[in-house]
């Protein structure tokens, strides 16, 4: 299947509509900023600047809005998602604190040093975490902040089954100390880190994508797109019979001194 293919059968099963694209939930990404800040997160300036890498359609975006002072630049290249953070935005009061771009991570150009924290839940894969921190360092102000989460083993031992699931759908996956051997190599030093709970994945994530993969149809005669529908049921079973061993690890750093 080609790529342009397999992103249009992937953002028609994964909608703008949904309530997240991705893992996560409110209380993880407060928990975060305060592993990062403190609890006084409104204390930190009006001209705070954030950078919220592959926002998907902006559920962490406006947590970050609403949480932090200053504003957020949000950065994805699908344009029907950023429309549908900018109808959110507005809902909630927060539009004029979001600024949003349609573009391709691997190739953003915002200027060095502009940013004081660069985020990216659920979105470093498209990177990979060993491209991505040296290159959004870039991005950061002298002593800027850096939080993604990742999908990660989180114990030994997966059982055959899981082990041979991610081997095919997600080869690069790898265990919490080789990303913290990156976060050192590439100039950071780790504030903390966290694993996400089981209902990040199930409540506030599997259990939508499920109920739209009940109402979704594909084209008919259409095997590839029904196998990506399968492989994305297959995914939701994985995690409930295997969380114990991989997770999505929230990973938090601080630049150090140049």
């Amino acid at each position: 299947m080609n790529h342009d293919k397999l992103m249009r059968i992937i953002h028609d099963v994964f909608h703008p509509s949904l309530p997240r694209l991705g893992p996560g939930d409110e209380g993880s990404t407060r928990r975060a900023l305060e592993m990062l800040y403190g609890a006084g997160l409104e204390g930190l300036g009006e001209d705070f600047r954030v950078l919220d890498i592959g926002c998907g359609n902006g559920a962490q975006t406006l947590h970050l809005a609403a949480m932090l002072p200053g504003r957020v630049t949000a950065v994805d290249d699908h344009q029907p998602y950023l429309d549908e953070l900018v109808r959110r935005a507005r809902a909630q009061g927060l539009a004029d604190r979001i600024e949003t771009r349609c573009a391709d991570m691997t190739g953003l150009d915002l200027g060095g040093e502009t940013f004081d924290l660069v985020w990216a839940e659920g979105s470093i894969f498209v990177m990979g975490v060993p491209q991505a921190l040296p290159a959004w360092r870039s991005f950061l102000k002298p002593g800027g902040c850096l939080g993604f989460t990742e999908l990660t083993w989180i114990e030994d031992g997966a059982p055959d089954e899981c082990r041979e699931f991610f081997a095919a759908e997600y080869p690069p996956m790898v265990g919490v100390a080789d990303h913290l051997a990156a976060i050192a190599e590439c100039g950071y030093d780790l504030v903390g880190r966290f694993t996400l709970p089981e209902s990040s994945w199930l409540e506030s994530f599997y259990d939508s994508v499920a109920r739209r993969l009940e109402t979704y149809e594909p084209p008919v005669d259409d095997p590839e797109s029904e196998a990506i529908v399968e492989r994305i049921h297959r995914e939701i079973g994985m995690y409930r019979k295997y969380s114990r061993w991989y997770g999505y690890v929230f990973f938090l750093m601080r630049t150090r001194d140049r």
